[in-house]
């Protein structure tokens, strides 16, 4: 089935320098980037995180919701979520792109990107307006990491690490809930390992048993869990990914909306119109229009 119009999928492969052999790592200027890639100014997605820290006016479109920011800002993008940064006038910054696996390095579960707050937040903006105080240390941070980086040294892996730790954890202190954001305990990693087990298996499992059964726990449990954490149940989340993933689809595919109902894994098309209505309050083909309009995406 051809989709030629698919969500752009870049690689961190694509943002290393060509010269470097660090695996999972990369920071570049805005202005480099969008130089050798133009297409990146327009919605993506990958499989690793990033960081932005940009001064002037522009907006970040992070899964279909517009963020507007003036001046020093923070931007961040987790895996899997469509987002672009678009100027408004000069817009100037860099930006840090890594795997998980390079952060983590060689310790031990569960993952340090749990304890932070700006990452796979369901909750908070994923921007975040720097004050005067804070201006001075992000950018001392950010120019520190760019150095090593161009450098190459050896040993280099183990400072970028070390440093992006450092500048996240300074970056948690500025989140009211504090650098540890409750995210190291169990209940809290075990709706951190739902939402990514969903984020990878929703095309294929839609049923809250299958996920309890990946993740070794009752299905109540689960549900409860992920409800006090999320202030959502289970299934709300799983019909969530399910229904950004045909918004994702309706924009950027060339697949019909009973095609994309089918992708989803609904076997009557009527039954994927009305999820999708009761999702959004509108019908597929009526978002498809009116989301097409605004980004300026021409029908297939």
């Amino acid at each position: 089935m051809a989709r030629s119009r698919d969500i752009p999928l870049f690689h961190l492969r694509e943002y290393r320098l060509p010269e470097s052999d660090l695996n999972g790592f990369s920071i570049e200027t805005l202005a480099s980037s969008l130089l050798k890639h133009p297409q990146r100014s327009h919605p993506h997605y990958h499989h690793f995180f990033q960081v932005f820290l940009v001064f002037g006016k522009g907006c970040m479109m992070h899964d279909f919701v517009e963020y507007p920011f003036s001046g020093p800002t923070l931007g961040f993008a987790s895996p899997g979520q469509v987002h672009t940064v678009l100027p408004v006038g000069s817009l100037r910054g860099s930006f840090i792109s890594f795997s998980q696996e390079f952060f983590d390095g060689d310790a031990p579960p569960p993952s340090r990107l749990l304890a932070y707050p700006f990452f796979f937040s369901p909750d908070l903006p994923p921007v975040l307006p720097l004050r005067d105080g804070e201006i001075s240390w992000c950018k001392r941070l950010f120019a520190e990491l760019q150095q090593e980086y161009a450098a190459g040294l050896p040993g280099a892996d183990e400072i970028l690490r070390a440093s992006l730790r450092i500048l996240f954890a300074r970056i948690a202190r500025l989140y009211p809930s504090g650098p540890a954001h409750h995210a190291t305990s169990r209940p809290a990693q075990l709706a951190y390992r739902f939402r990514l087990a969903v984020e990878t298996h929703f095309r294929e499992m839609s049923a809250l048993s299958d996920y309890a059964a990946l993740l070794k726990v009752t299905p109540n449990h689960l549900n409860d869990v992920v409800r006090e954490e999320t202030r959502q149940s289970a299934g709300e989340v799983i019909r969530q990914r399910m229904l950004l993933e045909a918004k994702r689809l309706l924009l950027h595919s060339n697949l019909s909306v009973s095609e994309i109902g089918y992708h989803l894994r609904f076997k009557d098309p009527s039954y994927f119109a009305r999820f999708f209505r009761r999702g959004t309050g509108e019908s597929p083909s009526v978002f498809r229009s009116g989301i097409r309009e605004k980004y300026q995406t021409p029908s297939p």
